[in-house]
């Protein structure tokens, strides 16, 4: 033991130097690794529909429709082919509420499959209103040509089109 130094001393030492040993063995297991990505964002939430989405791409075709109803998924009424020489966008047709200020439909792609769904929101100011159903026709515009793939209501888990 060096002259001065007492026990508890040692003990803060020690612990101070922990922090320091991780941090370097931390770095150390780190290095040599190619391809690494680092970033300081955090990652984005997915939406209710893009988990949707992925799970009816893994399930397809056995995908079951989903118990809830929420206006950022609502079930389609139709889906109309694409006009031809044109089958890059699809027209949706969205059910949505009387008093909703604001519809449209989401969609996510993938070799296979175009899933789709509606989607609305309400207006903050309506004081009352009415449980009617309203259906609007939409545009989906689409990545790549529809071609072979296949049409799917992500709320009920359906097949709307085969391409």
């Amino acid at each position: 033991m060096r002259q001065g130094t007492t026990g508890k001393a040692r003990t803060k030492t020690v612990l101070a130097l922990v922090p320091a040993l991780t941090v370097m063995a931390l770095t150390a297991t780190a290095c040599g690794g190619s391809g690494q990505t680092v970033s300081s964002e955090s990652p984005k939430k997915q939406s209710r529909f893009e988990k949707r989405a992925t799970q009816i791409e893994q399930e397809w075709p056995k995908v079951k429709g989903i118990k809830d109803r929420h206006n950022d998924m609502l079930p389609l009424q139709a889906a109309q082919r694409p006009v031809q020489g044109k089958e890059d966008s699809l027209t949706v047709t969205v059910g949505h509420g009387g008093c909703d200020s604001s519809y449209g439909a989401h969609v996510q792609e993938t070799d296979k499959l175009v899933i789709v769904a509606g989607w609305a929101k309400k207006k903050k100011d309506a004081d009352f209103c009415t449980k009617q159903l309203v259906s609007d026709k939409t545009k989906v515009e689409l990545k790549s040509e529809l071609g072979d793939r296949t049409v799917v209501d992500a709320a009920t888990g359906k097949k709307l089109l085969k391409g």
